[in-house]
């Protein structure tokens, strides 16, 4: 007699059932593999034996035809048990976690981008203070240089802009260096077009700024045909105006700027975005966390199979976290395969925080945790937001 849908679906219970037992059993012997491995200090992880497991559950396959379908299958397994494993021995974020947030205290000088005069700079002394000495420099990785020098005790460095993005040289830099987020802070950047005092509009012909600048100026730039020179920073910019004393001249730079070097503002707010922030990353050496942080930045790899980034996401919801940026970086020398850089709220002292850092861990084959610090707003008419 053919196999009714009834029949099918009757077969297809049994079968589960059977499965079911099976998987528990797998399960409580995971548990006990769990249990040896955290008395004798061995790590969850082993790619070696994984690979083993796939390959001989494939071995056993009558259908080669479901090979694929088998491996997913495993490869999901696997992930379940590494995920038990976690759970049933708990975890460690990081060592290297210091108690205080008080390094950065110690009165050393902070690095920033650009002269005096910069945005970097503006955001220094907000977050620091006016009284912190400080020092400017010309290139983001002479920031990251000093820094690993121990020239500077910590960096300022803007890494995102709400009208530009993300800014990558940053972010490549502290992936690709042994440095720590340790706190960040949001400033409103207000663009204005820089002159020297008497110019008109009609004596401009070329106007100087860093790409940021021109980028989030680009729809005023677009109704005049000046020549736009993308220069050092927007301080630079504004430094060399005020050097080169020709009115054809102009920078695009903050009002702290024209009053350093003794401009004029021609045009305010030359900015296309009226609610332009950037978001400006402290930078230390150390990795230094208390209770009050509630954000962590982290970078990892993920495998590159189908379902893979939905395994890592699935995670934070499994552990109820809130993930509050997602951004992929090609890794070089991998066509077409990506770091990607997290950023979550929490505190590595929560053990549901410390129970998806291990997860995650199971889930790449480099991982790093890049801070663990205070999210923080600017002021906005007095407000921080």
């Amino acid at each position: 007699m053919e196999n009714n849908i009834s029949n099918l679906r009757d077969r297809i219970n049994c079968i589960d059932r059977e499965l079911v037992k099976l998987f528990e059993e797998r399960m409580e012997t995971v548990a006990e593999i769990a249990e040896y491995k955290k008395r004798n200090n061995m790590g969850i992880v082993d790619a070696g034996r994984e690979k083993e497991i796939i390959e001989r559950a494939v071995s056993l396959l009558g259908n080669k035809n479901l090979k694929e379908y088998l491996s997913f299958f495993m490869e999901d397994l696997i992930t379940l048990s590494k995920h038990y494993q976690i759970e049933k021995t708990g975890g460690s974020a990081s060592a290297d976690i210091k108690e205080n947030k008080e390094t950065v205290s110690a009165g050393g000088p902070i690095g920033f981008y650009g002269q005096a005069g910069s945005f970097s700079e503006e955001a220094a002394i907000r977050y620091f203070g006016a009284d912190r000495p400080k020092r400017g420099y010309v290139r983001f990785d002479e920031v990251i240089t000093a820094l690993l020098d121990d020239e500077i005790c910590a960096a300022v460095l803007p890494v995102e802009n709400s009208s530009t993005g993300t800014i990558a040289e940053v972010m490549d830099l502290i992936r690709d260096n042994n440095v720590f987020i340790t706190g960040e802070h949001i400033e409103r950047v207000r663009h204005h077009l820089l002159v020297i005092p008497g110019t008109k509009l009609s004596d401009i012909r070329t106007v100087y700024s860093h790409h940021q600048g021109i980028e989030q100026s680009n729809k005023f730039l677009k109704q005049y045909p000046f020549e736009q020179i993308i220069y050092k920073s927007t301080a630079d910019s504004a430094k060399l105006v005020k050097e080169l004393g020709d009115k054809s001249k102009a920078a695009i730079g903050s009002e702290r700027c024209a009053e350093i070097y003794g401009l004029e503002i021609l045009v305010p707010d030359i900015h296309y975005n009226k609610n332009n922030y950037t978001r400006f990353i402290i930078v230390e050496k150390n990795l230094c966390v208390n209770s009050e942080c509630n954000k962590i930045s982290i970078i990892m790899d993920i495998k590159h199979r189908t379902g893979a980034l939905f395994d890592v996401l699935r995670l934070f919801k499994q552990r109820n976290i809130n993930l509050l940026k997602i951004e992929s970086s090609p890794i070089i020398g991998k066509p077409w395969e990506y770091m990607f850089f997290f950023d979550f709220e929490g505190n590595l002292g929560e053990e549901r925080v410390i129970k998806l850092i291990e997860s995650l861990k199971c889930q790449s084959n480099n991982f790093r945790l890049l801070g663990n610090y205070i999210s923080r707003g600017t002021e906005r008419n007095g407000t921080e937001i």
